[in-house]
C-alpha cells in the first residue's frame, strides 16, 4: 500500500574520505562518527558472524600484534565494507 502525499528524505552524511581529501579534517574525527555512549571496556571482540568487526587501531602500530590486526582489518574491509574503530 502506498501513502499518497508522503515523501521521505535522507539525512546527508558527509563522507569521511572526502573530508580528509579536502583537508576539512586532519586528525580528529567529527563527533557524529564517535560512539560516546559506550565505555571503552564494553566493546567486545567480534565473537559471532553477525557482529560488526572491531579493529583496535592501537594494535596496528604494535610490533607484536600488528599482523593479526591487519588481517582483521583486511577481512572487515573486504567482507563488511566497514568496521568499528577502537583505541583500547
Amino acid at each position: 500500500m502506498e501513502g499518497k502525499g508522503v515523501t521521505f528524505s535522507s539525512v546527508i552524511v558527509p563522507s569521511v574520505q572526502e573530508m580528509v581529501k579536502e583537508k576539512v579534517i586532519t586528525t580528529v574525527l567529527p563527533p557524529r562518527y564517535v560512539r560516546s555512549d559506550q565505555e571503552k571496556g564494553e566493546a567486545a571482540i567480534d565473537s559471532g558472524e553477525n557482529q560488526i568487526p572491531i579493529i583496535d587501531m592501537s594494535l596496528l602500530s604494535s610490533s607484536t600484534s600488528m599482523d593479526s590486526e591487519i588481517d582483521k582489518l583486511d577481512f572487515a574491509c573486504k567482507e563488511w565494507g566497514f568496521f568499528q574503530a577502537s583505541l583500547n
